[in-house]
């Protein structure tokens, strides 16, 4: 623990919550004990609902090169949440498009790899168990916000989403015909190295416009004992009407079969409230935390 400490204080502030949880980022070392603690929640978070890699501890190549941005609760010594991250600008300069996780996942077109400077890869998201139900998501994306704010020429935001194996067949290809239905991309900008399939014909809307196709989209869930994954909630709310898109959704063999959809976000289109929660100069009425952010 003291060395997990030690190294916390090299990470970069991004700021500090109401109720004391610190927002932190930077990148780590192999060894070091916080991303072995990082990689050890992970992988107990990602089993706890049907995914992760099988290992003892979820980490990978990536991580040399990714910074992790995570949410330390100084009361409880522990960390809520994280996100890996990584600035396509800086990993095409240092590593070329192999070096994002998500080419690992699916073949990027040219025209996507032509965006890819101005974008930040999110990946590998959780909010351990004790702290479900709690503000930590919330708050990941206040850092998220803080870096963003330090980092001018993002404009966009993609990563992997998944979706669990342990959810019946049906209830995942419902989530992905709605998903590519309603806010699938107008081009092909990427595919999957190993495509998500269809059993049959894919699960049909008919003429339902997005909110009542949600509607159905989620009682056919409940029926079968599942739900909207958060994340999915979370993007597509993010933004206005075509700022959030599907681009492909893929099968991942090395993450307990869980499917991933490739999902890109355009900041440009981030509905009004929640740019002034997330992407705003922040206050204390707006973002609800303090910042105290170095310039990168």
């Amino acid at each position: 623990m003291r060395d997990l400490i030690s190294e916390l204080r090299n990470l970069q502030p991004l700021g500090a919550t109401p109720d004391g949880k610190q927002i932190l980022c930077g990148q780590l070392s192999a060894d070091s004990a916080l991303m072995h603690e990082i990689a050890r929640l992970r992988e107990f978070t990602f089993r706890s609902v049907g995914e992760g890699t099988g290992r003892l501890l979820d980490r990978d190549a990536y991580d040399n090169h990714y910074q992790q941005l995570l949410v330390w609760d100084p009361l409880q010594l522990e960390i809520a949440g994280a996100y890996r991250i990584a600035d396509g600008r800086q990993v095409l300069a240092k590593h070329g498009t192999g070096g994002l996780y998500c080419t690992s996942l699916f073949e990027f077109t040219p025209d996507l790899i032509a965006k890819l400077d101005s974008a930040l890869e999110l990946g590998r998201s959780f909010v351990q168990p004790k702290y479900w139900g709690s503000r930590s998501l919330d708050y990941l994306w206040l850092g998220i916000g803080a870096w963003l704010r330090q980092h001018r020429h993002i404009n966009c935001l993609f990563g992997a989403v998944s979706i669990s194996a342990t959810l019946a067949a049906p209830a995942r290809e419902w989530l992905v015909a709605y998903y590519l239905r309603y806010y699938g991309a107008s081009q092909t900008l990427a595919q999957a190295k190993h495509p998500f399939r269809f059993a049959a014909s894919s699960p049909d809307f008919g003429l339902l416009d997005r909110h009542s196709a949600m509607q159905l989209l989620r009682d056919n869930l409940q029926a079968l004992g599942a739900r909207v994954p958060t994340l999915y909630k979370q993007y597509t709310e993010l933004c206005e009407p075509g700022g959030a898109r599907f681009i492909d959704f893929g099968v991942d063999p090395d993450f307990s079969g869980s499917v991933d959809g490739l999902v890109w976000l355009d900041l440009d289109q981030v509905v009004v409230r929640k740019h002034q929660r997330y992407l705003d100069l922040p206050n204390a009425h707006v973002s609800g935390i303090t910042s105290r952010a170095r310039a990168a």
